[in-house]
């Protein structure tokens, strides 16, 4: 049975007894292009962690590191989660250091399946270019380092994704995973 508009069978049923799908992984990786793709294939809704920060705070993700510091940001950032994880058949970017805190952690094991979207560090450097609007973004070298710090936090996921290739080819993929469990 084809989905309105899209000729898509929309994924009935949660995947793996989960009710939604966290796309995790470094800035620059693709995890809103292919969260927003993903979530149109499987006919699921669609959230991105920082959007919903952002509208939270009534500031953007710059602004809310200058005026609160890393800490304020990451305990928004737990807050908004904990509403986001409510939201049935739901695809949700999360943000680039929201797996850093266990009960985040815990979080997304409870409510969704995780998928690390790997890429290199220079795909991501090229993706995110001159790192405007990502405060931690702004040094190369210590956005390297981060890179590298937070490799295992990230292959705590429940898949792992190359995301190298086309967005597109990349959701695929994960809907092809999804579709089978």
């Amino acid at each position: 049975m084809a989905a309105p508009g899209g000729g898509l069978e929309p994924l009935a049923r949660t995947v793996s007894g989960h009710a939604q799908i966290h796309l995790l992984g470094f800035m620059g990786c693709g995890k809103s292009t292919v969260a927003r793709l993903l979530a149109r294939r499987l006919v699921w809704n669609y959230l991105d962690l920082d959007v919903l920060i952002a509208r939270h705070a009534g500031a953007s993700i710059s602004a809310i590191f200058a005026t609160e510091g890393e800490a304020g940001f990451r305990d928004m950032e737990s807050h908004v989660l904990r509403q986001a994880v409510q939201k049935p058949r739901t695809v949700v970017a999360l943000g680039g250091g929201t797996m850093l805190l266990e009960p985040n952690r815990e979080l997304v094991a409870r409510h969704a399946m995780s998928v690390w979207l790997r890429a290199s560090f220079e795909t991501c450097r090229l993706r995110v270019g001159d790192g405007a609007g990502r405060p931690l973004f702004g040094d190369l070298e210590g956005a390297r380092n981060l890179f590298r710090a937070r490799q295992d936090d990230y292959a705590r996921a429940t898949l792992q994704i190359d995301a190298e290739d086309d967005p597109n080819g990349i959701a695929a993929r994960i809907e092809g995973v999804a579709r089978r469990l």
